[in-house]
């Protein structure tokens, strides 16, 4: 065996290595106590009017930023100046070298950051920036964002951000909300991708136009100063063919200093422009090209739908009765939509009689969107004695239904995301099952499909399926 060949100690199967956790800690102690007494300190870092004592060694243990600063004493005299942080940032800097603990609250928490940022110290920043976003409100939310753009701190930018999409509305009702940057504000109500809640519920065509208008009508009331340029691009960032003339008008009543602006009502007669246009594009079903040829000086974005989150259509459970005992059932029941931005905005319900009890004869569904209305029915809808409706606020959706069945379809009721229980509408025969929206940040009842036979001379509702949206 050549020496190459020998066995390291510590590879013998009749070796162990032994670990003592507590050693780093006991480091630490040891480190703090040095600092204290004087002990072994070589290195001075003077801030301001005060001097700092520390070990080279632990500073270097924190962040590259100090090793670095120390080849530059070339003379080894053993004084840093730092003139880019205050005494009392430093020491808690310096406190958290030596104790791995970091005192953060409200009142320091920035220049922390700062600091932390400009040492490299990736744990205290990290914390500083989580100690932000957990404290993040509708009344500081616009500070927060000038602060991350004025010191370039990318990862906090994108959470403050989005924390002020959630909650545009709530935000732009706030004082603070016209100290943010007018070009920022046009980069984030143009984004295609900008998804907008209100009250935990998603917004989207029509309701989430409306809220960027205001947000924009509030910014320009409050900001008189911008030039027309910065005005027109406020405007145009708004998706106002999404929204009905009618709509925009009334959104203007609440802003009197502004509502006649050359500016504005330029920029709505552009909108009446691209309505036009994409109204005769849905009628003669031609392809959108050059838009210089067909609609000039129209904002190109108008003309692009905004994304929703990503978002999965399921089916119920199980067909309700779809047994087959009445008429047959070949499948599922055809889809009446399939547009995610549709909703269910009204249910009529006609119930007849069959057999001795109450059945559903007759099931109607409107749906709204941009577009307006979609009515889809099955079954009589017009001579049964029996008629129910439910009618669904804005923001309110299906999210629980109750179905009786049997033979037929006896009965549908429903409960919404507001609280209201609307039904069971119909008679009292049949098995019970209940239906809810899926798990998920925000699910509700998408549509509800079915199919209708003739039973004892008029129609009844059978093969029913519900389906659900589920949005990620």
């Amino acid at each position: 065996m050549t020496e190459h060949d020998q066995l390291d100690p510590l590879e013998d199967e009749n070796s162990e290595v032994a670990s003592d956790s507590s050693r780093p800690q006991k480091l630490l102690e040891v480190a703090s106590h040095c600092l204290k007494t004087g002990l072994y300190t070589d290195v001075t870092f003077i801030v301001g009017e005060r001097k700092f004592p520390a070990h080279r060694l632990v500073m270097d243990s924190i962040s590259d930023y100090f090793k670095s600063l120390f080849k530059i004493d070339e003379n080894d005299i053993g004084e840093v100046s730092l003139s880019s942080v205050s005494p009392e940032d430093f020491g808690i800097i310096l406190n958290f070298a030596y104790t791995g603990e970091l005192n953060i609250n409200e009142d320091n928490v920035q220049n922390i950051l700062i600091a932390a940022d400009f040492f490299q110290v990736k744990f205290v920043k990290d914390k500083c920036i989580h100690f932000i976003e957990s404290h993040l409100e509708v009344e500081n939310v616009c500070d927060v964002i000038l602060f991350a753009r004025t010191f370039l701190l990318s990862d906090l930018e994108e959470k403050t951000v989005k924390f002020l999409k959630e909650n545009l509305d709530s935000v732009s009702r706030n004082k603070r909300f016209p100290a943010l940057d007018p070009d920022l504000l046009i980069q984030l109500i143009q984004d295609d991708n900008l998804i907008l809640w209100s009250n935990k519920v998603l917004l989207k065509s029509m309701a989430r136009e409306r809220l960027v208008l205001n947000a924009v009508l509030r910014y320009m009331s409050a900001r008189k100063e911008l030039d027309d340029n910065y005005l027109e691009m406020l405007m145009c960032s708004v998706r106002l063919p999404e929204l009905p003339l009618s709509v925009i008008e009334d959104c203007l009543l609440n802003f009197d200093c502004i509502r006649d602006n050359n500016v504005i009502q330029r920029v709505i007669k552009l909108r009446e422009k691209a309505v036009r246009y994409l109204n005769k594009k849905a009628r003669d079903n031609f392809q959108l090209t050059d838009l210089s040829i067909n609609v000039s000086n129209v904002p190109e974005n108008w003309f692009r739908a905004r994304h929703l989150p990503n978002y999965i259509i399921s089916t119920g459970r199980r067909r309700h009765a779809a047994g087959g005992e009445v008429g047959r059932c070949t499948g599922l029941p055809i889809s009446s939509i399939s547009d995610p931005n549709s909703e269910i905005h009204r249910i009529d319900i006609w119930v007849r009689q069959w057999d001795g009890h109450s059945v559903v004869g007759g099931l109607k569904l409107s749906y709204r969107n941009s577009g307006g209305y979609k009515e889809c029915s099955r079954g009589d809808c017009h001579s049964l004695t029996e008629h129910y409706f439910v009618e669904l606020e804005p923001e309110e959706f299906i999210i629980k239904v109750v179905v009786g069945s049997g033979y037929l379809i006896d009965r549908l009721g429903f409960e919404t995301n507001l609280g209201r229980v609307c039904g069971p509408f119909g008679g009292i025969g049949g098995g019970k099952n209940t239906e809810k929206a899926p798990d998920g940040s925000f699910s509700y009842l998408f549509d509800i499909n079915c199919d209708s036979v003739t039973a004892q001379g008029s129609d009844a509702i059978h093969n029913l399926i519900l389906r659900w949206i589920t949005f990620q």
